[in-house]
């Protein structure tokens, strides 16, 4: 498996593989996340976010892409109560259902480890979805450990 930085012309698989994580997200919760977002939108939506300096899109490839992970790096400033401190911000995470439990999001997650390392950051964050009883396990084998929840009422 090889694990590279996503470029535009990957952004159509990348679409493809985010329809799977949508209608996901979207049975779960209809309230929040739209069912079918036309593709043409997701595709300049993650087009705008690889460009951007602050993130990093990584992917997984085996002979096709089979994962990738969108990160971005954040400087959060000193506050009347928080420390000034710096973190990677893992905004989305998918790997093929063919390809789960494979080490595909082992290996995506330690290349951006290495990452962040290079930049100097050692807190790296995510958050799950209290319905994704997967993603929250591959979280716990990865080694993440919950930090805290957020309620709705």
């Amino acid at each position: 498996m090889n694990i590279r930085r996503a470029t535009i012309s990957d952004v159509p698989a990348l679409v493809e593989l985010n329809r799977g994580t949508q209608a996901m997200h979207a049975a779960a919760v209809p309230e929040i996340f739209r069912a079918a977002p036309p593709d043409e939108v997701v595709a300049a939506a993650f087009v705008s976010s690889i460009q951007m300096p602050s993130a990093l899109w990584l992917v997984a490839e085996d002979r096709d892409i089979c994962g990738y992970l969108s990160a971005d790096f954040r400087e959060l400033p000193e506050t009347w109560c928080r420390v000034h401190h710096r973190i990677c911000y893992i905004a989305s995470i998918a790997v093929a259902p063919e390809s789960r439990r494979k080490g595909t999001a082992r290996a995506l997650v330690s290349e951006l480890k290495r990452e962040a390392e290079d930049r100097g950051v050692r807190r790296i964050e995510l958050s799950v979805w209290s319905f994704n009883e997967e993603a929250k396990r591959a979280f716990d084998h990865l080694g993440f450990r919950p930090l805290m929840e957020r309620r709705i009422l």
